[in-house]
């Protein structure tokens, strides 16, 4: 009797030991095996719990290490997605659904369901045939203004492989890069008219035409009329890179009213030969807090657009109030107006539309709205423009009370 009570409670034992055994085979948590001091089994029970609680450690270290690495992923600007050799996506982070511009299910499923992108796919494909990574710039499907570089590794681990594909999206980048290049582009032409006129005219009037003092005067009038528009262009250069550098400068309080006329009258040549009739509708007593140099360039040039652009005899009227924790400025003319299709473009650098380039032959640098959006996009205000072809523009700024 006491043979089978002992086989008994030894069986239990060796149980015990082999469910502990086989979960340190499959490596996952092991509960301890507890037997008494004088059980037979007692040195083997003690090895095995010993390796039992040093496995179970490194399986709490390494969830910890993969939930640690699971928020990196996730927290990073790229997009990943990791699909198993059976084609399954096995994880994605929200920045590739965002990328994709879909929801991706965080069960396994086949990769095609959320890559619709065709070359995206023979990336994707192609890596699973050659088990070589590949890399390149794709314009997304859903969106043709969406690049995306891409990137599909292939990784090994003993007797499986994964596909990794890292997308990024680059749009901003690229954007930035074309502008720097339009940017020079029409510098370079700007620049290039009146040193070419300046040069050319120079050079006919040492060929002999200084001799004649009719063509002498009309000439040099010319050459500084060219020097102004070169040294305006220069100016409005400067004044962009001052911006971008993020200047730091000092408010003062200016009533606006005063201000206003002040730039009129620095304006009043081309008023009159406009035949313009100004409306200054400010209040007296209005005062505004911001740096003087900035405010100057946003009254300025928005006046100085309202004049050029305006039909002779025609109008301007200039307002400004204020609302809640911002004060607003406006500027209304009745000029040409803007397209529907040049009014997303009127404030890129440069940018002048066929009518004014055209038909008016209005001079100018096609920096002044430029100059005026991102002066107050610095100030952490907004610029908004109403216009309709053949009846006029009104330019709003809005701009915090304090600056």
């Amino acid at each position: 009797m006491f043979i089978l009570i002992q086989n008994h409670q030894d069986n239990r034992v060796i149980y015990r030991l082999h469910g502990a055994v086989k979960s340190l085979n499959l490596k996952t948590s092991a509960q301890p095996v507890l037997v008494k001091p004088d059980d037979n089994y007692k040195d083997l029970a003690d090895e095995i719990n010993e390796l039992a609680a040093s496995q179970n450690k490194q399986i709490q270290y390494s969830s910890m290490a993969n939930n640690e690495l699971l928020k990196i992923i996730n927290t990073l600007p790229v997009g990943v997605m990791v699909i198993n050799q059976n084609s399954d996506v096995i994880f994605a982070n929200p920045q590739m659904g965002d990328i994709l511009d879909r929801k991706i299910s965080r069960e396994a499923h086949p990769y095609t369901i959320d890559i619709v992108n065709y070359k995206m796919l023979t990336m994707i494909d192609n890596v699973f045939n050659s088990h070589q990574s590949v890399r390149s710039e794709i314009t997304a499907a859903t969106d043709g203004t969406k690049t995306i570089d891409t990137q599909v590794v292939y990784s090994r681990i003993n007797s499986s492989f994964h596909v990794i594909v890292i997308a990024y999206d680059i749009s901003d980048v690229i954007n930035i890069t074309q502008m720097q290049v339009d940017f020079l582009r029409n510098a370079s032409h700007e620049l290039k008219t009146p040193v070419t006129a300046i040069s050319g005219f120079a050079k006919t009037l040492l060929d002999g035409a200084k001799d004649d003092p009719e063509v002498l005067t009309e000439f040099l009038e010319i050459i500084n009329q060219q020097s102004d528009q070169l040294t305006s262009l220069i100016n409005d250069i400067l004044t962009i890179s001052h911006i971008q550098k993020d200047e730091i400068q000092t408010s003062d309080s200016v009533r606006l009213k005063d201000f206003v006329d002040q730039e009129l009258m620095t304006q009043s040549t081309q008023i009159k030969q406009h035949n313009l009739e100004i409306q200054n509708l400010i209040d007296e007593t209005f005062e505004v807090t911001m740096a003087f140099d900035s405010l100057q360039r946003i009254v300025r040039n928005l006046i100085s657009n309202a004049v050029k652009y305006n039909r002779d005899g025609g109008q301007i009227i200039i307002n400004a109030y204020s609302q809640g924790n911002f004060w607003y400025f406006s500027v209304k003319d009745t000029g040409i107006g803007i397209s529907q299709r040049d009014l997303s473009r009127i404030f890129e650098r440069f940018y002048r539309s066929d009518e004014s380039r055209n038909k008016q032959q209005i001079p100018g640098t096609g920096l002044g709205l430029s100059i005026v959006n991102e002066l107050v996009e610095s100030l952490s205000g907004k610029i908004t423009v109403k216009s309709q072809r053949g009846v006029g523009s009104t330019f709003t700024v809005r701009l915090p009370k304090e600056n």
